[in-house]
């Protein structure tokens, strides 16, 4: 093909291929090994949902409602969005299904594509995968802590390295509310310091302030007042409960006592998890508690807790490391043009029995096959030709080795089965 492409996927929206691919099934295979030791079920939310959905909660004066949701009318004239998170999705489901009826305790996992409109850069993309799980039914602090201890298993698992969880508490509503006034009063003396995003977001939803990334707004915000400070007596209790038992469970972690996160619905318990590896923006997972928003939308007034993992933040960090490298499966070929129908009955044996093998389809010579398969790094090919049919033999060479072997059918399945 010559001269420009006439298409190309869109930016931030690459293909995954097979390479990737690969990695992204591994990982999403070894939570599901995780999740299910931990009592998890999975769920599938669509990748569409009511605009509502999401503006409720995660908050109308949040980046990614303001600037980054794909949003548009459908033909019934409704707003409808591609989904920027996994939480409200699920809380959806929940609230729908009526699962506060069957059960004290909903655990649910998921695994997907979410869609932002952002700048795109390296490990951040306008379509991403999350993993994601969430508890829904209770408040008390050991659930936060059986959350991150899942998440601290699952990074382990996934073979992730020198990560460190960092800590901190909102509060309850009342607790956020007397932190915004004290958040207010001091930054109001600070305000020409700050970006014209922070000075809007300073009348509107202050804590959003702490989340802005620019370096002067960050230098402003390092004397602001802790939010820790402002807890009340049992959201400070529940903090201190959640640190010993994660302590006593051999969970490491890091108080962060400015850390807020960027979804309007958290109260009490907040958490990311951070990695040297990926400079400044650090993060690969992040979570927190959101009591009041199944109530929000609609539904009981019940506690919940949640995280969600980046894929393609955390394979900036661990690489291919945990997937083995794929290995070509056996090559049948016909030395001759009569026994390409033996080839054929062949090669479906070997793949019903779960043997990788394919047959070549391009009237290639008996060299050219062998080339072929140098190529493609098989190491091992079935030679079939009119002496191997007579007497219901099949031919079966390690072109690593260097050897060959005159077996049967059912025998060189077995021997094949082994080695690869």
């Amino acid at each position: 093909m010559t001269g420009k492409l006439k298409y190309r996927s869109l930016r931030g929206m690459p293909d995954v291929l097979p390479e990737n691919a690969a990695l992204m099934s591994w990982a999403e295979g070894k939570a599901r090994e995780v999740f299910r030791v931990f009592g998890y079920e999975e769920i599938r939310t669509p990748l569409l949902e009511e605009t509502e959905v999401f503006t409720r909660s995660i908050g109308e004066d949040t980046d990614i409602v303001e600037k980054e949701m794909y949003s548009f009318s459908d033909r019934g004239g409704k707003s409808v969005s591609l989904r920027p998170e996994g939480t409200a999705s699920v809380i959806r489901a929940y609230i729908e299904h009526g699962w506060h009826k069957e059960a004290d305790l909903v655990k649910l996992f998921y695994a997907g594509p979410m869609f932002r409109g952002e700048r795109p850069q390296k490990g951040r993309l306008r379509q991403f995968h999350q993993i994601g799980a969430e508890i829904i039914g209770g408040s008390d602090p050991y659930i936060d802590a059986e959350l991150i201890f899942n998440l601290d298993v699952l990074l382990r698992t996934l073979e992730v390295d020198d990560f460190t969880i960092l800590l901190n508490s909102l509060g309850c509503v009342k607790d956020r509310e007397r932190y915004k006034k004290a958040l207010s009063a001091y930054l109001e003396k600070k305000m020409s310091r700050l970006c014209d995003d922070c000075k809007r977001r300073a009348g509107t939803n202050v804590l959003r302030v702490l989340d802005c990334k620019r370096e002067g707004c960050r230098d402003v915000v390092k004397n602001a007042p802790g939010v820790l400070d402002h807890l009340c007596g049992e959201c400070l209790k529940d903090y201190e409960t959640l640190k010993k038992v994660l302590s006593d469970a051999g969970v490491s972690f890091r108080e962060k006592k400015d850390m807020v996160r960027g979804l309007d619905y958290y109260t009490r318990t907040i958490f990311e998890v951070v990695h040297p590896a990926l400079g400044s923006q650090d993060a690969i997972a992040a979570g927190g508690r959101y009591d009041n928003l199944t109530e929000q939308m609609g539904g009981p007034d019940v506690g919940a807790t949640g995280y969600a993992i980046g894929l393609e933040r955390l394979f900036l960090i661990i690489g291919k490391k945990g997937v083995p490298p794929a290995r070509a499966g056996v090559l049948v070929i016909p030395v001759e043009e009569k026994a390409r129908m033996e080839a054929f009955r062949i090669t479906r044996h070997l793949r019903i029995s779960g043997v990788p093998s394919e047959m070549d389809h391009s009237g290639r010579s008996l060299k050219g096959q062998m080339r072929k398969a140098h190529k493609e790094g098989r190491r091992f090919v079935i030679l079939l030709g009119e002496d191997e049919i007579r007497e219901a033999r099949v031919l079966v060479k390690d072109m690593e080795a260097g050897e060959q072997k005159e077996l049967s059918l059912d025998e060189a399945t077995v021997y094949l089965k082994e080695k690869l």
